[in-house]
């Protein structure tokens, strides 16, 4: 059994094209979102491969998107060689939240994370 995930929040690092070991092409990245009112938000790995991986690379840190997909764990070794694990979602959607608005109107800059919420609900 898989789990589903849909989030929305802002990039916390520029998209890097990256190969699988196999020669795959594929895009990382990480995205904030936020879960709770306490003020941190939780990072969520993203991981998208062909087309969806061409639009997450067009974007850039602070982009607010939104992303679906199925959720994973991935367990990595810290170059200190500490063991960390990190919740990641393995993109099939990806929209961005600077050319798409609830209207269906394009907009010209970017929503604030309170112009989101209302957008969006929160």
């Amino acid at each position: 059994m898989t789990a589903q995930l849909a989030a929305w929040g802002r990039l916390g690092s520029d998209p890097r094209p990256v190969e699988t070991k196999s020669g795959r092409p594929m895009t990382v990245g990480s995205l904030a979102v936020e879960v709770s009112d306490d003020g941190d938000p939780e990072w969520l790995g993203v991981v998208a491969f062909a087309e969806t991986a061409e639009t997450l690379a067009r974007h850039t840190k602070g982009d607010c998107v939104s992303v679906s997909g199925r959720l994973q764990r991935r367990t990595y070794t810290t170059r200190n060689g500490e063991e960390r694990q990190q919740l990641q979602v393995v993109a099939d959607t990806l929209v961005s939240a600077r050319s798409v608005s609830p209207a269906g109107k394009r907009q010209q800059e970017q929503p604030s994370l309170e112009q989101a919420r209302q957008l969006y609900g929160s």
